[in-house]
């Protein structure tokens, strides 16, 4: 072997020794390049607002308000049959009694009221009130299969508004369901797990009011 052969043959000798000795470092650096990607993916960077216990624990009443389109109906005299829109200033105009403020009565107290008023106009006074449109409601968006507009015409919960978006999507974690909600000048930021709800471990249900938004987030994996 000549001079030059063996000088090559002492170079690609010591490259090879040279990259031996340097996987380990190369492999121990990707290792760890990895476990701190994990470790930032895994990790929950908002910071949530504690959740109210009156969130889980009382049934929301489901107040009208104005905008919402409501079907007033007469058992005993069907001929007075209405559909009114409560207007700017929270009132109905009804056959015989005149204008009645519906804004911020619950659906039940309304028909109460409306029995009482008829009872010296009709032989049978029963007066029925259904909402058939609701100006109110909450919004729905992220990996969720209809995103969107939910109206708030009755109680509803967190998850119920997912359901009645299509469900959740094939994305979606259940684990990271957010809720944003206006209070005052504030905004505040619920974080819940429904994982717990699909698999019957928690009962508990967070109950939405009006313009809430419900954001599901993606899975990580």
């Amino acid at each position: 072997m000549n001079h030059t052969s063996a000088t090559r043959a002492h170079q690609s000798a010591f490259g090879w020794r040279r990259l031996h000795d340097l996987v380990p470092g190369v492999f121990t650096a990707l290792i760890a390049l990895l476990l701190a990607f994990m470790s930032f993916s895994c990790e929950g960077p908002e910071n949530f607002s504690p959740i109210p216990a009156e969130a889980y624990s009382a049934r929301p009443s489901g107040r009208l308000a104005a905008g919402d389109v409501i079907r007033v109906s007469y058992p005993g005299a069907p001929e007075l049959n209405t559909t009114q829109k409560i207007q700017a200033n929270g009132k109905i105009s009804l056959p015989t009694i005149g204008d009645v403020t519906a804004e911020g009565s619950s659906v039940a107290s309304l028909q109460s009221q409306l029995t009482g008023r008829y009872q010296t106009h009709l032989q049978n006074p029963t007066v029925l009130v259904a909402v058939e449109t609701a100006a109110s409601g909450v919004y729905v968006s992220g990996e969720v299969i209809r995103p969107g507009k939910v109206p708030l015409d009755r109680p509803l919960t967190a998850f119920d508004a997912i359901m009645e978006s299509g469900g959740f999507t094939k994305f979606a974690n259940p684990r990271e369901v957010v809720i944003i909600r206006t209070e005052g000048s504030k905004v505040e930021r619920y974080g819940l797990n429904l994982a717990d709800t699909i698999s019957g471990v928690s009962g508990n249900a967070f109950y939405l009011r009006p313009y809430d938004t419900v954001y599901v987030k993606q899975s990580r994996w």
